[in-house]
């Protein structure tokens, strides 16, 4: 069907003017009807008028250019319709105000849509979309959806979702998601997320916080805390789990099960229910509920409640059972001291054994294989 504009000019007091439409206007711009009572373009427009400074009243929108003041609709455009244009000021949508940029106050019975831009106060019963930057305060009943990036305070009644990055205060009901990463203050009900980037700031979970390249500042996962492909950095809390997948973990990590640094180095305080694991190192305060375990070394305080296990070690380590590092340097207490190729310092407990000492064993039996004359002696042995 084809669609006819009628332009109108109404005129009161000898201010206004009556100029229809050409003939040649109506065959070349066939986008709806409008009913424009503005002065210069100040004033009331009804319908299609695609500029207007003032108030501009639509049923549904199509084709706008731009409108500084108020905009207001009461059904969302067709999904062939190209709304476009530019809505600074106030947009009201019984239904959704749709623009491609929308800079001010958008308040939408169902949703706000920018098709590039949304900035200022944007709040929907249902959601808030956003296919480019999304900044302000935006609040969405269900959801707060960005396709770029995310600036300001954001608010999602199940989700906040970024897929670029998010700067500022997220808040999602079940998740905050932002794909790029996020600075600034994160709270998800179940969880925090950010898939491709790095979380910084503050972040809560009610199950997990995941940074997949990375965590910093202070992180607390109900069930686990995770940072993928980076390290974690600050203070990390998982009721379950700390897991830096390929990075390393510095500073405060707390796992009630576990801390895992999968690739890298538990640097700091680790404290983990269970068990304390850097594959390629576990350095500072280290207490396992039941091992302290290191695919390379141990350094600093380390306490296993059944064994503390690595290559290499330093300073103190400590198990009820075993201490079982080959090469180790400083004060090893536990049941049972295993080190396999050197020992120096004191070795306490009720055996200890090692085939390099260079220091004293003090323990019911000790073996001292570079000791060529008495190899096992009981109560103390030394080699210096």
């Amino acid at each position: 069907m084809t669609r006819i504009r009628l332009g109108l000019t109404v005129s009161l007091l000898g201010w206004f003017s009556l100029s229809p439409l050409s003939a040649q206007e109506s065959s070349a711009d066939r986008k709806g009807w409008g009913l424009d009572l503005t002065i210069r373009g100040a004033g009331l427009a009804i319908g299609h008028i695609p500029r207007v400074n003032g108030v501009r009243i639509n049923f549904r929108d199509r084709y706008l250019e731009k409108v500084n003041g108020l905009n207001l609709t009461f059904w969302a455009p067709s999904k062939d319709g190209d709304v476009g244009g530019t809505i600074q000021g106030m947009s009201l949508g019984l239904a959704a105000p749709v623009a491609r940029r929308l800079r001010g106050i958008s308040l939408g019975g169902l949703a706000v849509v920018g098709r590039q831009e949304l900035s200022g106060l944007n709040v929907a019963g249902l959601a808030v979309v956003g296919e480019g930057l999304v900044q302000g305060i935006t609040i969405g009943g269900l959801a707060t959806v960005s396709t770029g990036a995310s600036r300001g305070f954001t608010f999602g009644g199940l989700a906040a979702v970024s897929e670029g990055s998010a700067v500022g205060l997220n808040i999602g009901g079940l998740a905050t998601v932002s794909n790029l990463g996020s600075k600034g203050i994160n709270v998800g009900g179940l969880a925090t997320v950010a898939g491709e980037g790095q979380l910084e700031g503050l972040q809560f979970g009610g199950l997990a916080v995941v940074g997949d390249r990375g965590i910093k500042g202070v992180s607390v996962g109900g069930l686990a805390v995770v940072a993928g492909k980076g390290s974690a950095t600050g203070i990390q809390a998982g009721g379950l789990a700390l897991v830096s997948g390929s990075g390393s973990l510095t500073g405060i990590n707390l796992g009630g099960l576990a801390v895992v640094a999968g690739e890298g180095v538990a640097r700091g305080v680790n404290l983990g229910g269970l068990a304390v694991v850097g594959v390629r190192g576990v350095e500072g305060l280290n207490i396992g509920g039941l091992a302290v375990v290191s695919e390379d070394h141990v350094r600093g305080l380390s306490v296993g409640g059944y064994k503390v296990e690595a290559p290499v070690g330093s300073w103190v380590a400590g198990a009820i059972w075993k201490v079982e590092i080959d090469d180790f340097r400083g004060l090893s207490v536990g049941v049972w001291n295993e080190h396999d190729s050197r020992m120096r310092g004191l070795s306490i407990g009720l055996l200890n054994r090692t085939e390099h000492l260079h220091g004293i064993q003090v323990g019911v039996l000790n073996y001292a294989g570079n000791n060529e004359r008495f190899r096992w002696l009981p109560l103390i042995n030394a080699h210096f």
